[in-house]
């Protein structure tokens, strides 16, 4: 850290070291190749280290690493391709807003223990969910990926009709049989700001589109998102059949159900929408519709 006055090169002489972070050292400015060079090293973290100059390739000398986290390395290059030399070994990678490194996240998809993967503001970052076959990322509990990836959090579509063939993809990758239940389930998609589909208002809010569980039954619906209001909740689409009466999974679904159906009474302004309908619908139900005054007070504060 910033206060820390002894010699950095002191680090080399602890070889048999297993856990390093580097966070907010400024004061590293320039290459320490001596930094990268822990034979038995398995937690590396680098954050805020915005002078630091270094290539994922030095990744390479530690062999053992197991998880790798780097925040906002201003300068860090590379692309995540060099990190299969840690293919046997990583179970954990998150790189955040180190907007230099590049590569397709799919060059990771075949370490066998990597249960972490977690890419936010990397834009040079590219691929596609539709990539993900059954044997891709096989022990894979966490993902995230830049909204510059097709099915990224955050990806923004063109067209509303485009939502039904992404969430397909979505759908069909969470089927296969070894994936973890919440995978994609913290995701948020959009509708573009250059849709031909958005609003022409003078305070257009977004659209945004996510997947939906009551119980074991999954599903996904629409919403229109407000800065300091609750949003509007669509009609859910669901994708699981209804579960059957007196089972297990039917009481759960059915509490999880009336949490669902409650955000619709309390903000019913799309109730019976499953999509946003076309601007001059939504000006007519604009029109017509009565806000309670628990939602007045609200828009009013």
């Amino acid at each position: 850290r910033n206060d820390i006055t002894h010699n950095i090169d002191m680090v080399s002489n602890f070889t048999k070291l297993r856990v390093l972070k580097l966070d907010r050292a400024s004061s590293l400015n320039g290459s320490y190749p001596y930094l990268f060079n822990f034979p038995l090293l398995q937690h590396l973290t680098i954050s805020d280290c915005p002078y630091l100059k270094w290539d994922l390739g030095l990744l390479a000398g530690f062999p053992l690493l197991k998880e790798f986290d780097c925040a906002r390395s201003e300068v860090l290059t590379g692309n995540i391709s060099s990190l299969r030399v840690l293919k046997d070994t990583l179970e954990r990678l998150t790189i955040v807003a180190c907007r230099q490194v590049e590569g397709n996240f799919m060059d990771l998809a075949d370490f066998p223990l990597l249960k972490s993967l977690i890419l936010r503001q990397m834009g040079s970052i590219t691929g596609d969910i539709h990539g993900m076959s059954e044997t891709s990322f096989p022990k894979l509990e966490n993902l995230i990926l830049p909204d510059n990836v097709y099915g990224g959090a955050g990806y923004k579509i063109m067209r509303i009709s485009e939502a039904t063939d992404l969430i397909a993809t979505i759908y069909s990758i969470k089927k296969q049989p070894h994936r973890h239940s919440s995978l994609f389930e913290d995701f948020n998609w959009y509708l573009s700001e250059s849709s031909p589909d958005w609003y022409e208002e003078e305070f257009a809010y977004p659209f945004s589109f996510c997947l939906v569980r009551a119980g074991s039954r999954l599903g996904w619906r629409w919403e229109r998102m407000f800065d300091y209001t609750p949003d509007y909740p669509f009609e859910v689409n669901w994708l699981d059949p209804f579960p059957a009466k007196g089972s297990s999974e039917y009481q759960s679904y059915t509490e999880a159900l009336q949490n669902i159906q409650s955000d619709m009474d309390s903000y019913p302004f799309f109730r019976g929408y499953h999509q946003p309908p076309t601007e001059a619908v939504f000006n007519q139900l604009r029109r017509q519709y009565r806000p309670s005054q628990e939602e007045m007070d609200m828009w009013e504060d």
